[in-house]
C-alpha cells in the first residue's frame, strides 16, 4: 500500500467526529423527536441553576434546605439580594409592592424584599423537600411493589389490601394530620411543635408509597413472565437474585419515569402545605409561604403572587414535559410507533 494512501491527511483527520459527537448527535434527536420533553428539562435545568451555590467546609446531618447532602450550600449564585433585606423608596418608606423594574426584576413584597431573590432562594426548599420525598416514596414504594409482584400470594394479597387502605385516605388530608401531629422522631424530627423539613419531605414521601407500589408492581407483573427470568429459575438462582439482578434492571426505566413525575406533585403539595398550614411548618423563603403572604393583596399588587406562583406552575410543568418523554423514550413499546 502507497504510503500516502496508508496516513490520511491533516484536513482528513480533523474530519473524524469525536466520539461524543455519538452523545450530542442523542441529545439533538431528543431535542428533534420530542421538543416538549427537551422544553420540560430546559425548565429542569434553569431550576436546578437557581439552587447552586458556594459549598462551604461544613459539615454534619442533613437539614433542608441549605444543607440537602450533609454540606452547607451558600448563598444562590442567581439571588441578587438577600431574600430578607428590606428596600426602602427615596423618601425613605418601605418600598412595598414595587413594580417589576430594573432594580428589582419581579417587583417587591409587602414588606419590601426583593421577589426575584426569594423565588430564586425558595427553589431549593420545593426542589430538595421534592428530591427527599421520591427518594423515600421510590426506595419503600419499589421495593414493595417488586416483592409483592414476584412473589404473590399471600404476601400480594395483604399489601394491596394495606395499599388500598392507605390510598383511600385523601393524600392532602393525610398530609396534613402528620405534620400536625408532629411525631417526634430523633434526629429528624425533634424541634418542638413544628415539623422540620426533612419530616414534612417524609410525610410527602409515605403519602407517594402506594402509587410508587402498584406502578411498580404492575411492571413487575409483566416481566416476571419473561424467559430469561425462567431461565435464571432454572439454574438455580434465588428470589433475591432473580428481583435484583434480573427485575429490578428491567423495571428500572419505569422507576425513573415515576420519579421524574413525583417531583413535580411533590413540589405542588409542599407549596399547599405551607399555603393551607404554614405555622405548623419551619418558616423561611418558600413559594407557598410567598403566595400565602400576597393572597389578600391580589388584587392591589399582585406581583409576588403571580411570580412565586408562576414558580410552582414552571417547576411542576417542567417534571412532567420530562417525564412524559422519558415514559415515551424508554418505554420499547411507546418508542416502535
Amino acid at each position: 500500500m502507497d504510503e500516502a494512501q496508508a496516513i490520511p491527511s491533516a484536513e482528513e483527520a480533523q474530519a473524524v467526529p469525536p466520539r461524543a459527537s455519538g452523545l450530542l448527535r442523542g441529545i439533538l434527536k431528543f431535542i428533534r423527536t420530542k421538543p416538549l420533553g427537551a422544553f420540560g428539562f430546559l425548565l429542569i435545568i434553569f431550576l436546578f441553576a437557581m439552587t447552586l451555590g458556594t459549598p462551604k467546609a461544613e459539615f454534619g446531618a442533613p437539614e433542608l434546605p441549605d444543607r440537602p447532602f450533609g454540606f452547607e450550600l451558600g448563598e444562590p449564585w442567581m439571588q441578587r439580594y438577600d431574600e430578607e433585606a428590606l428596600f426602602t423608596t427615596q423618601s425613605g418608606f418601605v418600598a412595598a409592592y414595587e413594580s417589576p423594574s430594573g432594580q428589582h426584576w419581579m417587583g417587591t413584597d409587602q414588606s419590601g424584599r426583593d421577589t426575584w431573590s426569594r423565588v430564586v432562594n425558595g427553589a431549593r426548599r420545593s426542589l430538595f423537600v421534592g428530591i427527599w420525598a421520591l427518594v423515600v416514596a421510590t426506595l419503600i414504594g419499589a421495593g414493595i411493589g417488586i416483592v409483592s409482584g414476584f412473589w404473590g400470594g399471600w404476601f400480594d394479597l395483604i399489601s394491596q389490601r394495606f395499599m388500598d387502605a392507605l390510598q383511600s385516605f385523601p393524600a392532602l388530608v393525610a398530609l396534613i394530620l402528620i405534620v400536625t401531629i408532629n411525631p417526634t422522631i430523633p434526629l429528624i424530627n425533634d424541634e418542638g411543635d413544628q415539623a422540620t423539613l426533612i419530616m414534612a419531605a417524609i410525610a410527602l414521601g409515605l403519602v407517594g408509597i402506594p402509587g410508587v407500589q402498584r406502578i411498580t408492581r404492575g411492571v413487575v407483573l409483566s416481566v416476571r413472565e419473561q424467559q430469561y427470568v425462567e431461565a435464571a429459575r432454572v439454574i438455580g438462582a434465588t428470589d433475591v437474585r432473580i428481583m435484583w439482578g434480573y427485575i429490578l434492571p428491567n423495571i428500572f426505566s419505569s422507576i425513573i419515569v415515576v420519579f421524574s413525575t413525583g417531583i413535580g406533585v411533590v413540589i405542588l403539595a409542599e407549596a399547599a402545605l405551607t399555603f393551607i398550614v404554614p405555622d405548623k411548618l419551619p418558616q423561611g423563603t418558600s413559594w407557598g409561604f410567598m403566595l400565602s403572604d400576597s393572597y389578600a393583596s391580589l388584587g392591589d399588587a399582585p406581583w409576588p403572587g403571580i411570580f412565586s406562583a408562576a414558580a410552582i406552575s414552571v417547576s411542576v410543568l417542567g417534571f412532567n414535559l420530562a417525564g412524559d418523554a422519558l415514559r415515551d423514550v424508554l418505554d420499547p413499546r411507546l418508542r416502535q410507533r
